[in-house]
């Protein structure tokens, strides 16, 4: 079911150095979409030996995008994982019993990319757009930003175009007209060929990235390990915050860039200034909440989702108070 990726080795590699046996740790399975240029935010609990502090064995797994990440846990082969909320809205739509329980980053790192030659937001009409999927993240974006611009989303045309760096090749290779992707290739734009139209954070400031989730029977059998799992992943993020050249080596080797590559930096800045970050795992209600009705909107799920019933504070809170304790305990 998992799928492989070109940052595996690195991955277990990290994971064995990182999390050695240690009494009885609780192994925990956490599922990601492909790592890009920030990617130094999401593995420096792993880096840092956080989990392995906290009583966890886990084991980051990579896969491709959303819709393999959510079903690697509908399937029961991650304990939980960290989608846009677009896929987990849809399988609760289809019955799903999932939890949305915490976010590392609900700031959005994306931005619309077009020829070099497109100068305006109507000239986008009838454009072809590539995305990874129908349905999938980067058309939700693309659509969203095109409606908030005036552009009616239904009037252009979607090709499967990959993944984020797929997506950029195809635009530079005039396959596409337009794509919605990771804003790590802003940098790279001018010598590409590409035009940035706009960032998603400029036009879409509400849109939610990552949230994570969970399936309820694992919420119920290892309510420990989540908050455990919770705990140390803030302290990842609010590291990685406060130390920008350990974080920029740990995506490099991830990556395998160096770790002055510009777009290492310009992910790093942009989601710093932004404050894309959450060192508190913040659930982007609002955010999921805008997003719930713009999917309806576009036909994406057939009703309206009642958030109390699936989204679930009470972990995070927990954890909160592990990692800054009250006054006096």
């Amino acid at each position: 079911m998992w799928i492989a990726c070109r940052r595996w080795s690195v991955a277990l590699s990290l994971a064995l150095t990182l999390v050695a046996p240690a009494g009885a740790q609780v192994k925990w399975k956490h599922g990601l979409v492909q790592s890009k240029a920030d990617a130094g935010f999401f593995w420096m609990a792993l880096e840092q030996g956080y989990f392995k502090q906290r009583g966890l064995d886990v084991q980051f797994i990579d896969l491709r995008g959303d819709r393999d990440v959510l079903r690697a846990l509908l399937a029961g082969e991650l304990d939980s994982a960290e989608p846009s909320p677009g896929g987990p809205l849809v399988a609760i739509d289809g019955g799903a019993d999932i939890r949305f329980i915490g976010s590392s980053m609900p700031g959005l790192p994306f931005a619309l990319y077009v020829r070099k030659d497109i100068q305006r937001w109507e000239e986008l009409k009838g454009k072809t757009f590539g995305v990874s999927a129908p349905g999938s993240t980067p058309d939700l974006i693309a659509r969203a930003m095109l409606q908030r611009k005036g552009v009616d989303p239904d009037s252009i045309r979607i090709a499967n175009a990959g993944g984020s760096a797929g997506r950029i090749q195809a635009l530079v290779g005039g396959k596409i007209d337009a794509t919605a992707s990771s804003s790590e290739f802003v940098p790279d734009a001018d010598r590409l060929g590409i035009k940035v139209m706009a960032l998603s954070a400029d036009v879409l400031p509400e849109y939610p990235r990552f949230t994570i989730i969970a399936r309820t029977d694992t919420l119920r059998q290892k309510r420990e390990a989540v908050v455990s799992f919770l705990a140390a992943y803030m302290q990842g993020l609010d590291y990685a915050l406060k130390h920008r050249d350990q974080t920029l080596q740990l995506a490099g080797r991830i990556n395998d860039k160096p770790a002055n590559d510009p777009q290492l930096a310009y992910m790093y800045d942009e989601a710093k200034a932004k404050g894309y970050v959450s060192v508190t795992a913040a659930i982007p209600r609002q955010g999921i909440e805008w997003l719930q009705t713009e999917m309806l909107r576009l036909g994406e799920l057939k009703k309206r989702i009642d958030l109390d019933r699936y989204i679930d504070e009470s972990y995070r809170k927990e954890a909160l108070q592990r990692v800054n304790p009250p006054a006096g305990r």
